[in-house]
């Protein structure tokens, strides 16, 4: 009984997501469960898997070196307490992302509602998946339901990456609404302005280019969305395609960007008018 959870082949979900949860991370003053608070859940379980993840290697590596039926009992005991604060982390993850995606205002409700179910199913999946990790006698026992996550963890990867990518995608809409509602209120400005017998052609101009940017703005944000919504579990460079996901995201706020700095022009050019 020397065989042990070949752990490392999972690859959490916490290492590859957690600087993206503390880059969206905001502390709140508020004690009401909210993203801040689930953030902290999360932070606080993936620290004690960290611990109880040391204790399970020195435990395993006593029994293999001294085989003693204490160091059998110990050993399994702390795969055991290993393997259930994996699926806590996990857990606790997922109910921090689903908070995330409920307070990005710029996310639809229809995507926000199908990632609440997708997330939900996850967590209720990780809670019935703790409740067996309890009853194993032996750790070829728990090796078997350890790898029920392991052959699961695919498919929580494309929820995750997807789920990350709804809330990059809500961040992006909301700016171009606002943006676009500045275009609109300038676009007007102008109109009076050249109603009135001004020459408006440089001000027409520029609210084009903003126009466009917010254009090409739109079309790396699909970019993006195409990309996550074609990943598929059997993807081996998940998180390479989230990465040029970011990035798309980040060339479409840089076009939001400069669309601002063009409204920015028109505005100063009418205060002069």
């Amino acid at each position: 009984m020397r065989k042990f959870c070949p752990l490392v082949k999972i690859v959490f979900l916490a290492f590859v997501s957690f600087f993206t949860l503390l880059f969206f991370y905001s502390p709140a003053l508020t004690q009401e469960f909210d993203f801040s608070r689930s953030f902290n859940d999360y932070v606080y379980n993936y620290n004690l898997y960290r611990s109880t993840h040391l204790d399970y290697i020195t435990k395993k590596s006593e029994y293999q070196t001294y085989g003693t039926l204490t160091s059998e009992t110990e050993a399994l005991e702390a795969t055991r307490n290993m393997l259930l604060q994996r699926d806590r982390t996990f857990e606790t993850y997922l109910t921090a992302l689903r908070m995330k995606i409920l307070e990005e205002t710029g996310v639809s409700t229809y995507k926000q509602n199908l990632y609440f179910v997708k997330l939900d199913d996850e967590v209720t999946w990780l809670k019935n998946h703790q409740s067996f990790l309890t009853t194993p006698s032996t750790v070829e026992d728990l090796i078997k339901e350890s790898r029920k996550l392991e052959n699961r963890y695919p498919s929580v990867q494309v929820v995750n990456y997807q789920a990350l990518g709804v809330v990059l995608e809500g961040k992006e809409s909301r700016l171009r609404v606002e943006v676009e509602e500045l275009i609109d209120l300038v676009d007007k400005k102008v109109k009076e302005i050249r109603d009135s017998g001004e020459d408006t052609q440089i001000l027409e101009r520029w609210l084009i280019e903003a126009k466009q940017k917010v254009t090409l703005s739109e079309q790396k944000q699909a970019e993006a969305i195409a990309i996550l919504t074609a990943m598929e579990p059997r993807d081996t460079s998940k998180a390479k395609k989230y990465d040029t996901t970011r990035h798309l995201m980040e060339e479409s706020n840089q076009y939001l960007k400069e669309a601002v700095s063009f409204i920015k022009e028109v505005m100063r050019e009418i205060k002069r008018v």
